[in-house]
């Protein structure tokens, strides 16, 4: 059971799954940056470094010291005390956060992928079902309530976010693979939309037109971004690309009786 959640704003969940404050952003700053470290010890330099980049405060020990405290008591609250002090151990040298398998949802996600890859193809359908609930636990972007607050944190909160959005192809993939052309045109074009410089979803995109009977579209898409891509970046598209369109176009396209080949 997932008790613990990044991807999205940070919270702790209770036995029965529902949410638990963590009341202030930097004491949930302090408790994502211990949950990227789980079953690591984090030393109190580091910590201090990260929540007061601008400078060490002089009270710097103190401060984070109390802000321990005060989320000792939020996981009091969430999993009782004794579970509480296992939960959040301390030393002189740093903090730790224990958690379990089964218990973070960036570690259930990447075990869902890890899973998904090892069958994708010998079960492509079941490795689909493993990706779609691996991007099922996403609730917004990873850490958006404290990925401003430290440098790692933005720094996880954009890899995770790339892991995201790879994992969004490699569902495409498997769909495109089991002949779900037809149903994957709308998504892709949303996907399109929302990642305008990942070419790969502009690949699948012109396949899933392509095998649909939909060339000419295709063709238009592939020149407008070739055209954007030029405008903008001054680039091609990458060669990948254009030898997937033109693997797209090779057949003869059957118009007003006649054939012609379409042109890029």
């Amino acid at each position: 059971m997932i008790k613990f959640r990044i991807l999205g704003s940070v919270e702790m969940c209770d036995q029965e799954g529902n949410s638990v404050d963590i009341s202030g952003l930097q004491r949930r700053a302090l408790f994502a940056l211990l949950l990227l470290n789980a079953g690591k010890t984090v030393s109190c330099e580091q910590l201090i470094s990260e929540l007061w980049p601008s400078g060490v405060p002089s009270c710097g020990g103190n401060a984070l010291q109390a802000h321990m405290t005060r989320l000792r008591r939020d996981l009091e609250r969430c999993f009782g005390a004794e579970e509480a002090a296992l939960r959040l151990p301390g030393s002189r040298s740093g903090y730790s956060v224990h958690v379990d398998p089964g218990e973070l949802d960036l570690e259930v996600f990447n075990t869902l992928r890890s899973g998904a890859r090892e069958i994708s193809e010998s079960d492509p359908a079941e490795a689909a079902d493993m990706l779609r609930r691996a991007l099922a636990l996403w609730r917004g972007p990873a850490l958006y309530d404290v990925r401003d607050r430290t440098s790692c944190l933005y720094a996880a909160a954009l890899q995770e976010e790339e892991h995201y959005a790879l994992t969004l192809e490699e569902l495409v993939e498997l769909d495109l693979g089991q002949g779900k052309h037809e149903q994957l045109i709308g998504w892709l074009k949303a996907l399109t939309e929302r990642y305008p410089y990942r070419e790969k979803f502009f690949e699948q995109l012109i396949v899933a037109l392509g095998r649909t009977g939909r060339k000419v579209e295709a063709a238009s898409l592939f020149r407008r971004m070739r055209s954007e891509m030029v405008e903008q970046f001054g680039v091609d598209p990458s060669p990948r690309l254009s030898r997937a369109v033109q693997r797209m176009l090779e057949d003869d396209l059957v118009v007003e009786g006649g054939f012609r080949s379409v042109e890029l």
